[in-house]
């Protein structure tokens, strides 16, 4: 059978530019056959001229058997749906579903801005919780943040992306803004609600398409995370509880939606909690940044040590400890390191500014070490190592400098 295919990443403030359109592929003698994944559209040859109309829905639950029968009673059937309409099909000819100008207008304002706080809600409560980490004890606030970059392969893409993030929020918000002014004016003055031009809809059909393109990314990311430890396998675990939980709990048939929503989480979390029971580490270790001196000690001596490594694909960091007792000696001398390895110059320069500016100074005949009676610091390139030093420099320092390179 012959199909055609559209793009369909329409924004939620997009309604009247997706059902028109529909209509004009209906018009052109298609129908819509299936959405796939709310971002392409296939039509197959209609048998009979249709016409289609959009109607908003809870997204927590199906609208009620009552609303759809009246539906049903006028002719409109649910052909698909989307994250926040249901798609009604209907003879060519039939009314629209919809004629209160002033009460659509009023639904798509709660809809729209529900959406808009939520995303903007979101964003500022992650904001604020990475400003509160200056406030915590312990260590400084930028070690915290390097947590992130180091250990999260997700959080290393959030933030690769926050510039495209925020300003297609920005897009996004100002098109909802726009989108909402021009509808009161057409509700106030009982006017049909204005269509987005061709070129304007599909622009932003452009950037929410490219939005869906960075989900596959996160998804990698996040198998590396699962892979490589990052996150506990206990809250997987919950998360298939709480499904379960709620698919028991749930059974009207107006949480069909939900708990649809709730198996796809619970099997993404079972996946995940597989994943990180396979020895993938070899595997995903290729897309990672190597610690610095990886598979090496700081005292070429050290009668014990213990190291942690944490890396993404974009970071590394490493935190070891080693003992070493000099000959005849009956103490032990303890070393203690973190080292990074950094993806820009700026960053780099900052971490060496946080751990230098205060007491420590230019080591005499080395280049790029600086000293003080508590430690070292060592910059090679992008690569810092933070050494509070038990053993003298010259048991370890001129080794160290070898294996780091020029």
């Amino acid at each position: 059978m012959k199909r055609k295919w559209m793009l369909f990443a329409y924004p939620v403030m997009d309604i009247k530019a997706a059902e028109a359109m529909l209509n004009r592929r209906a018009g052109e003698g298609w129908r819509l056959e299936k959405l796939w994944l709310n971002l392409l559209a296939r039509f197959v040859p209609a048998e009979k001229p249709v016409r289609y109309s959009l109607d908003w829905y809870d997204p927590a639950r199906e609208d009620g058997p009552d609303y759809l029968r009246l539906l049903a009673d006028a002719g409109w059937y649910q052909a698909s749906q989307t994250g926040y309409w249901n798609i009604y099909e209907a003879p060519a000819g039939t009314p629209p579903i919809q004629t209160d100008g002033d009460l659509e207008y009023r639904r798509f304002r709660k809809k729209s801005l529900r959406r808009m706080m939520l995303g903007w809600g979101v964003c500022g409560i992650c904001f604020l919780l990475l400003a509160l980490l200056s406030l915590l004890p312990g260590r400084p606030a930028w070690q915290y943040w390097l947590d992130f970059l180091t250990g999260y392969n997700t959080a290393v893409l959030a933030f690769a992306c926050l510039p495209l993030l925020l300003a297609g929020g920005l897009l996004w918000t100002g098109r909802l803004l726009l989108r909402l002014v021009q509808w009161r004016r057409a509700a106030a003055a009982d006017l049909p609600f204005p269509t987005p031009g061709a070129k304007s809809a599909l622009a932003a059909r452009l950037l929410m398409a490219l939005g869906y393109l960075l989900i596959p990314l996160f998804l990698l990311a996040l198998l590396l995370d699962v892979s490589s430890g990052a996150y506990s396998r206990a809250w997987m675990v919950g998360i298939v509880i709480g499904a379960l939980l709620y698919g028991l709990l749930k059974q009207d048939p107006a949480y069909r939606r939900a708990r649809r929503g709730n198996w796809i989480m619970a099997g993404g979390a079972a996946v995940l909690l597989v994943v990180s029971l396979l020895p993938l580490s070899p595997l995903t270790a290729r897309f990672q940044v190597s610690p610095p001196l990886a598979g090496q000690q700081l005292l070429p001596t050290a009668e014990f040590a213990f190291r942690e490594d944490s890396a993404t694909f974009l970071a590394a960091h490493t935190e070891w400890t080693e003992w070493w007792s000099p000959d005849g000696a009956n103490y032990t001398l303890e070393l203690d390191s973190q080292g990074w390895v950094l993806p820009w110059d700026w960053l780099a320069d900052g971490v060496q500014n946080a751990l230098t500016e205060q007491t420590m100074d230019p080591l005499p005949g080395y280049d790029g070490v600086w000293a003080d009676e508590d430690g070292y610091v060592i910059r090679r390139g992008n690569t810092i190592l933070w050494v509070e030093s038990g053993p003298p420099a010259s048991q370890w320092l001129d080794q160290v400098l070898a294996r780091l390179g020029p």
